[in-house]
């Protein structure tokens, strides 16, 4: 039984169970649609026969070359079967094309209405929203924290100073270790919009990657 097929018997079981899905707009969806959001974006979907099976011939023809040579088409005939096997069931696997199908619908749904899928406080619920309702929620929340935009991007200034001050260090610092001490492309931290869902109108919660500045090695 294959991992789609798993996952479709199991929505089927559970119908009242709780959705993962939160649609904060017009667009009504489709239960399958809807279904094909409760897996999660960390689900990764089988791929083709035929995007792999080149590359699994090759791999099996080099490890064939290790092998008796006696045995060496023995192990061939075996992976070919094995091989039209794979093409054989993957015509019969209507509900995997049917998913797929229902995926590449749902992305330009998306895009043609310009909305995205965002994340939440709750980490496997997500919330279907208009990108400029979540647009104007963030600056929402920089206007009530008194946060202002700045004309432009300090980080190359920076990234200078540090290096003026590394050079200038030469007694402590020795310069064979001068690029163990920097982030040679740095960049300025970014800013993550976690709706909380339990509140009103379902603010933001600001999440910073800081792992990416100038003073971060």
């Amino acid at each position: 039984m294959t991992k789609m097929k798993r996952i479709h018997e199991n929505n089927n079981k559970k119908p009242f169970a709780q959705t993962r899905i939160i649609n904060l707009t017009s667009i009504k969806l489709t239960q399958e649609q809807t279904q094909a959001l409760n897996v999660g974006p960390n689900f990764a979907m089988e791929q083709e026969p035929n995007k792999y099976i080149n590359d699994l011939i090759i791999d099996t023809e080099n490890a064939v070359r290790y092998v008796d040579p006696k045995l060496q088409n023995t192990y061939r005939h075996m992976t070919m079967k094995h091989i039209k096997q794979i093409k054989e069931t993957n015509k019969h696997n209507t509900l995997h094309k049917r998913q797929l199908y229902i995926i590449n619908k749902l992305r330009k749904m998306l895009q043609n209405n310009n909305i995205t899928i965002a994340k939440t406080d709750e980490s496997k619920v997500r919330v279907i929203i208009d990108k400029n309702d979540l647009i104007e929620k963030v600056h929402n929340f920089l206007r009530e924290n008194n946060i202002r935009q700045i004309n432009k991007d300090p980080t190359d200034r920076y990234q200078k100073q540090i290096q003026q001050a590394i050079q200038q260090c030469k007694l402590l610092i020795e310069k064979r270790t001068h690029t163990y001490l920097m982030n040679i492309k740095p960049r300025a931290p970014q800013l993550y919009a976690y709706l909380k869902t339990h509140k009103e109108n379902a603010p933001i919660r600001s999440v910073i990657n800081n792992t990416t500045p100038h003073h971060i090695k």
